[in-house]
């Protein structure tokens, strides 16, 4: 499944490469491209494994608000 969440509360690329590495750390996860300028994190993950609160509740718990946006089912992800 691939979801988009919109996020709030990043200062510069440190908080969207921080907000990426820990999707990407998260089990489940396949891919995720996280964007400063659009504020956006694009998530390609086995929603078998993970399901999107956990993804939430990942970044929220690094001080960032997270919103769901757009979702696809079937998904893949080329990277």
């Amino acid at each position: 499944m691939k979801a988009e969440f919109h996020l709030d509360g990043m200062h510069c690329e440190s908080c969207a490469a921080l907000i990426k590495e820990t999707l990407e750390d998260t089990a489940g996860v396949r891919h995720a491209d996280v964007t400063f300028s659009g504020k956006t994190a694009v998530v390609n993950f086995d929603e078998n494994t993970v399901q999107q609160a956990t993804l939430i509740k990942k970044i929220q718990d690094l001080g960032y608000k997270a919103t769901v946006g757009d979702q696809r089912r079937g998904a893949t992800s080329n990277g």
